[in-house]
């Protein structure tokens, strides 16, 4: 009975977060769901296991962070529906850019844009296409016969993907051979790739180690090694809500013609790093991190 009610729960709070976001304007949405997280039943059920890796690392108190990552889930759950309602004028009023200038499509080789599993990330997409960049986004496809209690959720995560793939205007590309195609389209068809070097590695993945949050860290090294040897350019991005206002906050990094494939994952573990300091909260991977940081774990991967 337990899965029945799980998929019952999820279906509640998707068609909550859906009623909130295409019946209000976006600044009463976001007071709304920021009010939401006051209640358990709104709350990330990985909340409290993410806030406790975050508080050993030093970064945050607890009662704070389990509201704030649960925000930061519901406002990435907001997005699907949130693209789906406004386009181009509402990014323009609520995108903020900084970092660096990204070129011209036309001055600059298919990049490769690498971000990570932080903030909230459709409206760069959006933003990236509207610059004359379509990106294939490089993804893990959820199970088509999932069990029960994550039916819903493998079916959402297909809405998801379909809608990335409509904001990039490119077909994802889906794990499993995707470093060759991923070199095929960057350098055969001269078009961009956006990849997400901070997912969990798994036993004998191949690894690169770096320097993250001031302490040991692996990175998985198929894309980067891909991205110099190549030479292709990287922009490094990251894209996250503003807890106050709702607004979005976009930072570029790049391009970058990397020398060695050690030197860019510093470069990827340092831009990671500063957002994380910015903004614990907004890193989704919180629960997995021990994956990244014990290194002794990782020697026949490498």
């Amino acid at each position: 009975m337990k899965p029945i009610l799980q998929e019952v729960e999820r279906v509640i709070e998707t068609a909550s977060i859906a009623l909130i976001v295409l019946l209000l304007p976006w600044s009463w949405a976001f007071r709304l769901l920021r009010f939401c997280t006051r209640f358990s039943f709104m709350r990330s059920p990985c909340a409290d296991a993410a806030s406790a890796e975050a508080k050993k690392m030093g970064l945050g108190a607890q009662f704070l962070q389990v509201r704030l990552i649960s925000l930061h889930r519901l406002v990435d759950m907001a997005d699907y529906f949130l693209t789906l309602k406004y386009g181009r004028g509402w990014m323009r009023r609520n995108v903020w850019v900084s970092g660096d200038e990204l070129p011209a499509s036309t001055a600059l080789a298919a990049p490769l844009f690498i971000t990570f599993h932080y903030g909230q990330g459709f409206w760069a997409l959006r933003y990236f296409r509207d610059r004359g960049y379509p990106v294939a986004w490089l993804h893990a496809p959820p199970p088509l016969r999932a069990p029960w209690g994550e039916k819903f959720n493998s079916w959402m995560g297909r809405r998801r993907i379909a809608q990335v793939a409509r904001l990039c205007g490119a077909p994802a590309i889906a794990v499993g051979g995707s470093i060759e195609r991923m070199r095929e389209r960057l350098l055969k068809a001269q078009r961009a790739v956006m990849a997400m070097p901070d997912a969990p590695l798994q036993p004998g993945q191949s690894s690169i180690d770096v320097r993250l949050l001031g302490q040991p860290a692996r990175l998985p090294a198929g894309a980067i090694r891909m991205a110099v040897q190549a030479g292709v350019p990287v922009v490094i991005y990251s894209i996250v809500v503003d807890p106050i206002t709702g607004r979005r906050n976009l930072r570029l990094e790049g391009p970058i013609q990397a020398v060695t494939a050690e030197a860019l994952a510093q470069r990827l573990a340092d831009h990671l790093g500063s957002a994380i300091v910015a903004d614990p909260s907004a890193w989704h991977v919180w629960p997995w991190a021990g994956s990244f940081f014990a290194t002794e774990h990782g020697e026949a991967g490498r």
